[in-house]
């Protein structure tokens, strides 16, 4: 695959993750050092009141994400989409082999043009992958949403303490793209993943982002000294 940079195409994106994705989640376990798990459990505790909600999972991928939402028990039916397929392939076994499979559909979709009505959803999450979406993600989030829904975000970012800082710039210039690359036999999509989190606004400047898709009630919580945010908005 050719050097990728943040300007490629929703389609050269896909094709990327479709290539890496046999890798995909064990490449996360040990990058991460498993804490994206933890991550995911603490996005799922930000889920609105109820125990009926009707979930979207955009970008759903192999659907750890979806996967963790659904073990709340506060969610009566799941939709997830992805435009990579061979991800959403290895998703749809993982939920198979769960107890959730009759509560969850997968799509092939974009982000950016969700396919579902006005108001379909009471709570939109998106996980490491809204930096990724071309076009307007965060209006089509406020669309599908029904009035008092929520949107939950979680997305890596730059911590402000400068040595923390520069010992993660370190890391997702220098190893991030050595062991990714080593272990799917990828390096350029992991050079592009990590270009893509330098570049991508976080903290303030991403929340007025929200703010100008309509979002109200925003707030940023920081995880790991910063290396990741949730992003809550909801919808009036």
């Amino acid at each position: 695959m050719a050097h990728m940079n943040e300007k490629a195409s929703q389609e050269q994106v896909s094709q990327m993750f479709n290539a890496i994705s046999f890798s995909y989640d064990r490449i996360n376990r040990v990058l991460s050092f498993g804490i994206d798990r933890l991550w995911r459990r603490k996005l799922s505790k930000h889920l609105p009141d109820g125990n009926h909600l009707r979930l979207l999972d955009l970008a759903t991928g192999t659907c750890d994400q979806l996967l963790s939402l659904m073990r709340t028990g506060k969610i009566a039916h799941a939709t997830g989409i992805d435009l990579a397929q061979e991800m959403l392939k290895i998703g749809e076994q993982k939920v198979s082999k769960s107890s959730y499979g009759e509560k969850v559909d997968l799509k092939v979709a974009s982000a950016s043009d969700i396919p579902a009505e006005e108001g379909s959803y009471d709570c939109v999450t998106i996980s490491f992958g809204i930096r990724n979406v071309k076009g307007p993600c965060l209006e089509e989030m406020h669309r599908v949403l029904s009035p008092g829904g929520r949107a939950l975000i979680l997305e890596f970012s730059l911590p402000k303490n400068r040595l923390i800082k520069w010992l993660h710039l370190f890391y997702l210039r220098k190893v991030l793209p050595a062991v990714g690359g080593a272990i799917s036999g990828k390096r350029d999509a992991y050079r592009y993943l990590n270009e893509t989190i330098e570049a991508f606004p976080y903290g303030e400047a991403f929340l007025s982002r929200m703010k100008k898709a309509g979002f109200v009630h925003l707030r940023a919580l920081p995880l790991t000294f910063g290396v990741a945010n949730i992003y809550i908005g909801e919808k009036e």
